[in-house]
This record gives structure tokens, sequence and C-alpha cells, in this order.
């Protein structure tokens, strides 16, 4: 839920660097499985000549969609986009090459087509799933170029803790947009990574999601390494701006709720009235629903009221309060 109409005209930065190397190792009860470097591919020909041109037109914007799988999921989609410059030009009809690391070097996972928005998308079943555990996926494109992102494959009934990042992680709502406009650091809510990696010491894994635009993958996958926050998926709305409110809602909705069926969310963490909205449509009981205040104190007073979720001051507060109890 966020001011997004600054960002619709915002450039930002390319976003294929790796993951963050130094990013917190996730819980313990799923093995963390990392790759220090790329796969090693030559660039191979582009399928259509107009998109050399267009993987000249400026720095590539690729990303991932980090994959989150319940270890019994009959299939398991790896999907994507990539697109180049600041116009975020979509590479149209080319193939992307998956790979997932293995721990000691890479596995091929398939190929995969883009479409005319420059999103891939590949299912793998059988014995070709990925087993337990959270680890690095990396999508080529044929110049070369390619993104990295995040397979977690959790057993069923894994206990979870979800959280929106905007005002409830960064230091306020626009801190973001507002950063990406004007060039400043965005602050970190205090005490909020130690929170995390104190709930992903007890075994709980941390999901993060945020109305931002895909794009902006990357930067804030970095931004939650450089904070210290315990290397997890992350997922991003596909529209650059996601206006607060009903689409807002509809899309924390379809992330949660299919987590919500596989596995035991034990929080589910916001700092808006819509946040609520979106997690109690999930399925989340109104007991593991935790608002941070008091940005938005106002909003939130009347579902506060009807006892829809519960509020804490501060992440010190939430972690000898809640997460101590996990």
């Amino acid at each position: 839920m966020r001011t997004w109409l600054l960002l619709a005209l915002a450039a930002c930065s390319a976003e294929t660097a790796q993951l963050a190397p130094n990013a917190p190792a996730a819980a313990s009860s799923v093995p963390d499985i990392r790759c220090s470097t790329a796969p090693s591919l030559p660039g191979r020909e582009m399928r259509h000549a107009k998109n050399d041109l267009i993987s000249e037109m400026g720095e590539p914007r690729h990303r991932g969609v980090d994959l989150i799988a319940a270890e019994s999921d009959a299939t398991q989609t790896f999907a994507g986009a990539f697109a180049y410059s600041d116009a975020d030009k979509a590479l149209e009809d080319e193939d992307a090459e998956l790979f997932a690391c293995t721990g000691d070097g890479w596995r091929t996972l398939g190929t995969a087509r883009t479409d005319g928005d420059g999103r891939f998308s590949l299912t793998i079943s059988g014995t070709d799933r990925l087993p337990v555990g959270l680890r690095d996926v990396y999508a080529a494109a044929p110049d070369g170029t390619g993104t990295w992102f995040l397979a977690l494959v959790a057993p069923d009934g894994a206990r979870i803790v979800v959280s929106d990042v905007d005002g409830t992680l960064t230091s306020s709502e626009n801190a973001f947009p507002y950063s990406v406009t004007v060039g400043t650091q965005v602050g970190v809510q205090p005490g909020a990574p130690f929170a995390f990696d104190d709930a992903a010491s007890r075994g709980v894994l941390p999901i993060f999601l945020t109305a931002r635009g895909d794009l902006y993958t990357q930067s804030t996958r970095d931004w939650l390494a450089m904070k210290g926050f315990p290397r997890a998926p992350v997922h991003l709305a596909q529209p650059v701006v996601t206006l607060p409110g009903a689409a807002t809602v509809k899309f924390k909705r379809a992330v949660v709720e299919p987590l919500a069926s596989r596995f035991d969310v034990v929080a589910a963490i916001g700092n808006r009235a819509s946040d609520i909205t979106a997690y109690t449509d999930a399925g989340i009981g109104a007991d593991r629903i935790y608002v941070k205040m008091s940005e938005f104190a106002d909003e939130l007073a009347a579902p506060l009221a009807g006892k829809q979720a519960v509020a804490f001051s501060s992440y010190d507060d939430l972690r000898t309060s809640v997460i101590s109890q996990w």
C-alpha cells in the first residue's frame, strides 16, 4: 500500500546483480544453498534481429519471481522477465535458460520462451522438482546477461512469517519512492532485522512482500540484505504502479492465500488497514495479524478496536512478547 505515482516516471538501477552474497542465512531447518558465480554460458544469437537492438538500448532490467513451494507440491513454476533500459523494454519471443544451484554447481532446469511482455515461465514436475531448501536460481538471456533469484521449497506445514516492506520494515511508507526520485537512503525500523533474524533462528521462515513494481526486485533484495534481514523470498507486484487500496489488497491476498493453505503462518505483519484486510481475506486469524504503529494510527483505530489485528509499537516489543514464544 504505497503512493506509487512518483515511481511511474522514475529511473532505477540495473536489476541483474548477484543475490547479495553476505545476506544472513535463513532458518537452519531449511538448507541455504548458494552458488558464488553465475553459470558459465556463451552468448547465443537472438531469434529476432530487433532484439539485438533492444539489448543495446541500456542496462538489463531482468528479474525473477522467487519460487515458494511446499515439498508435496506436484509442480514448481519458475518465472521472470527480461527487459532493458530505463524504459523497461521487453525482450520478446526469446529463450530463457533456467538453472538451480545444487551447492556443487548449477543444474539445468529447462528453457522457456518469453512472451510479448518479456515474461517467461517454466513448470517442472515429478523427479525434476527441487528438494527442500532455499537456493539460488538463475535465468540466462541469449546475450549472456541474466538474473539471480531464489527458490524456497519448504516442508508442508513449515512455520512462516509474512511481512509487508514499506512502512512496516522501512522507516516510513514513502521512504522508498522518495529515495528513487531524489536519491536519499532508505531507513529501517529499529530492531526489525534483529527480530526477523531471531525468528529465522527459531526455524520460522521469513517471506517478504511489497506492492512495488517488480523491476525493483534487486534493489529491494539488496536493501533487505544491507540492513541485515535474513535471506528470504521477496514477492513484488508486476505493474510499476499499484495504487493503495483494492489493487494492493488483491495482490497481497493472492500471495498470502496459497501460503496459508500449505504452511503454518505464525504471523502476518503490516502497517496499514489494507494489510489487515488482505491478510484476513487470505485466511489468517486476527491473533496472528500484527500491525506496526503509529504512522497510520488513525486508519488503524477502527480495525484494532474491532480486534481484527494486534498492534505493536516496536520490534523489540514484538520480539520479546511474540517471537520469543515461537
